[in-house]
């Protein structure tokens, strides 16, 4: 029973994306904001496919992959980029006139970041270990995006409830998986480095399960008559 709850959350990178994806698909029209929210889940579902076809290979040995599929961390690195990217403009239609330049400026001090990381620390086909940098740099920023979207509600003098704040579910979906994976990420390669790998393949079950949630809050979202 242990095992299989194990490989339904090892797939839920896949199957939870088709929770949000049957509400957009059903519900076809919605805000501007809620764009880039669609083009992520999309990108993500596609990405995340191939990040698991991968993982089947190394350990089923199907086919004989290039050295390029051998790994798929850099996936892991391109869906990180893709969701801090899509996330950002996601906060960025919201439109809230709270820290509004500063939301526009780190996007691209991300990819600075990443660029430098990937150039002179890390490589971005690093075929052990995923990129704690990244995904850590990632977690950080959103997370701040998260906080100054609650923090622009409280300031905000307005008689609409807080459930129906614009992008309010995907928000605090967003909220809840970032502030659960942030520490994950930190410390995954360390973990891995002290010959934890155990405890880092079971730590992950919480960023899976985080994921999960994150996908029904978007569900939530797309769902609302008023969004």
């Amino acid at each position: 029973m242990n095992n299989v709850f194990h490989k339904i959350l090892d797939w839920s990178e896949v199957w939870a994306l088709l929770i949000p994806l049957t509400f957009i698909l059903y519900r076809k029209k919605s805000s501007p904001y809620l764009k880039p929210v669609k083009l992520y889940v999309v990108l993500a579902l596609l990405i995340n496919i191939g990040i698991n076809l991968i993982w089947i290979n190394n350990v089923h040995h199907l086919y004989d992959a290039p050295p390029l599929l051998q790994s798929n961390n850099f996936l892991y690195n391109i869906h990180s980029i893709v969701r801090l990217l899509l996330l950002s403009w996601f906060f960025i239609l919201l439109d809230q006139r709270f820290m509004h330049r500063v939301k526009f400026v780190l996007p691209f001090l991300f990819i600075i970041v990443a660029t430098i990381n990937f150039i002179f620390f890390e490589n971005f086909f690093n075929y052990n270990v995923l990129s704690s940098r990244l995904l850590a740099t990632e977690a950080a920023i959103l997370l701040f995006y998260c906080l100054q979207y609650f923090i622009f509600i409280l300031i905000e003098d307005k008689a609409q409830p807080f459930k129906n704040q614009p992008g309010i579910w995907v928000v605090t979906g967003l909220t809840i998986y970032v502030a659960s994976s942030f520490s994950i990420f930190l410390f995954y390669t360390y973990l891995l480095k002290k010959s934890l790998k155990v405890f880092a393949v079971n730590i992950w079950d919480v960023h899976n399960i985080a994921y999960i949630i994150l996908c029904i809050f978007i569900a939530i979202n797309f769902y609302k008559k008023n969004e």
